[in-house]
């Protein structure tokens, strides 16, 4: 239920959006970001499997995205750095599990699991803190 109104708030907050807003996803440091992020799932995904290890592949795709926000802090929102730091620890933690004897079920629902609720609370409190100017704003970069 969350998730849906998380979904309608930002529909409708996307329509009374100014101009120019959304300029993040046109930048050139998004674009860099995103290719950067790609080729590291990629990479490692294929680097994990020949090492018969694909197991890892949820944690590491995880911790990726975790890296992805980390930069965003960098270059678009404060806002951002937690939510990286929350999935690096998501990737951690599926890591953890699988050298401490769980299988590929418990790496892929521990980092899942953590990498859900931190971008559910992330797009929540961006999209329903936005009333009113409460939400973070995104700096321009």
């Amino acid at each position: 239920m969350a998730g849906v109104v998380i979904v309608a708030r930002s529909a409708r907050l996307r329509r009374s959006a100014p101009a120019g807003f959304g300029s993040m996803v046109g930048s050139r440091a998004y674009r860099f970001v995103v290719v950067l992020e790609v080729v590291a799932l990629l990479a490692g995904a294929a680097i994990l499997s020949a090492a018969g290890e694909s197991r890892y592949v949820a944690a590491w795709v995880t911790a990726a995205v975790g890296a992805h926000f980390l930069a965003f802090g960098r270059f678009f929102a404060v806002s951002f750095y937690w939510l990286g730091a929350a999935l690096l620890v998501g990737g951690v933690a599926g890591a953890v599990v699988g050298l401490s004897g769980g299988g590929k079920p418990g790496i892929e629902a521990t980092s899942g699991l953590v990498a859900a609720a931190s971008l559910l609370a992330a797009g929540g409190w961006r999209v329903l803190g936005a009333r009113g100017g409460r939400g973070p704003s995104l700096r321009s970069g």
